[in-house]
């Protein structure tokens, strides 16, 4: 009998390392198929072979996303080719809606099973994929909101809770005696972000003694390395341990605005939040008119300020400094952000996300 073939769809570093665990936790339930992805380094150590390297297709808006939508395109034309010939018997889709939505509906004509984890805007409380239904046999998604508004929509879904509460609870606790550095995972976040944290660091003197670079999967230790230093004094380890890890060892945390934010809430740690951007970036928010209420998931799910979050003409090494040296010290600001975790915990639910989607997943095989 001809083993089981899965396809797991992760387009950029956050569902690289969830869909890693996940083929982790199948195989820990019995699977022994095969498993293709298309994804990044996380996936490959995980023992998926890979059929595209989705590490560079990340973008934040239309300046970015033309700039990738070459190399996306080729990797999408690949991808389905791959679909074509091979069928497998199931495919799951992360997050990254831009290319994976397409992949389900194709998936959907060969006969092959779809389980979508993750869906794209799930945060949102207001709407939904319209089509998600539709390209998917089941959905496992980590918000109560988005399995209510999916259900009405005719999606077979179950609200699993978010995969970073059971991959945080799998990372060990430390001394707390760090300041955690996320410059993001796309390069050219790291190449605008990181001199900024640096010079920020280096304000702060010796408040934040123990700075730690949290590497990407895809980002080279040595430019970061000399990134920092050209910047900041204070010499700075690099890890490529994972966000959890550091983060549960962190006094505070300052972060390129994104999914790493969530982490540092579930891990407990007080975060400044802050994007850089650049000048073609900034021109692209003027003309659009870019309004938004708050740009942190957990301002975001909270529905207010919960950590301060500083971009464009905010994210300055000064403005950087002085939020992140509140959160050093015993102080009103740091007990309020412990306080509002407590209540992001709540939110994202169960667990043992992971677990249960990869029970969902050996179930449609």
């Amino acid at each position: 009998m001809t083993p089981p073939r899965v396809l797991i769809s992760a387009g950029e570093a956050s569902g690289d390392a969830v869909g890693a665990e996940l083929v982790k936790e199948m195989r820990r339930q019995g699977f022994n198929g095969e498993v293709f992805a298309v994804g990044a380094r996380k996936l490959e150590q995980a023992g998926a072979q890979l059929i595209a390297d989705s590490s560079t297709w990340g973008a934040l808006g239309v300046y970015q996303a033309l700039k990738m939508a070459p190399k996306l395109l080729i990797g999408a034309r690949g991808v389905s080719k791959w679909l074509e010939s091979k069928v497998p018997d199931l495919v799951i889709a992360i997050d990254f809606g831009y290319m994976n939505v397409r992949l389900c509906r194709k998936a959907k004509k060969l006969a092959s099973k779809v389980l979508y984890f993750m869906p794209p805007g799930s945060w949102r409380k207001d709407r939904q994929g319209s089509d998600l239904a539709h390209v998917a046999d089941k959905i496992a998604t980590p918000f109560s909101w988005s399995a209510d508004l999916l259900r009405k929509a005719g999606a077979n879904v179950e609200w699993v809770g978010h995969p970073a509460v059971q991959m945080a609870g799998e990372a060990c606790d430390g001394e707390r005696d760090v300041l955690a550095i996320l410059p993001g995972s796309r390069k050219h976040e790291i190449e605008l972000n990181l001199p900024v944290f640096a010079r920020a660091v280096a304000l702060l003197g010796e408040m934040a003694a123990k700075p730690v670079i949290v590497a990407a999967p895809n980002a080279d230790s040595g430019m970061l390395g000399r990134l920092w230093n050209k910047h900041c004094p204070t010499k700075a380890e690099v890890s490529r341990a994972g966000p959890y890890e550091t983060l549960k060892r962190s006094r505070a945390a300052i972060i390129c605005t994104g999914t790493a934010t969530l982490e540092a809430a579930v891990c407990r740690t007080p975060m400044v939040a802050a994007y850089v951007l650049d000048p073609l970036m900034i021109l692209e928010a003027k003309l659009i008119r870019l309004k938004v209420d708050f740009i942190a998931l957990p301002n975001i799910l909270l529905e207010k300020h919960a950590v301060p979050e500083l971009y464009h003409p905010n994210a300055s090494p000064e403005t950087i400094a002085i939020e992140t040296s509140k959160l050093l010290r015993d102080s009103a600001e740091r007990q309020a952000q412990l306080d509002d975790f407590e209540e992001i915990v709540k939110i994202l639910g169960p667990n043992d996300a992971i677990t249960r989607t990869a029970k969902m997943a050996l179930e449609l095989i």
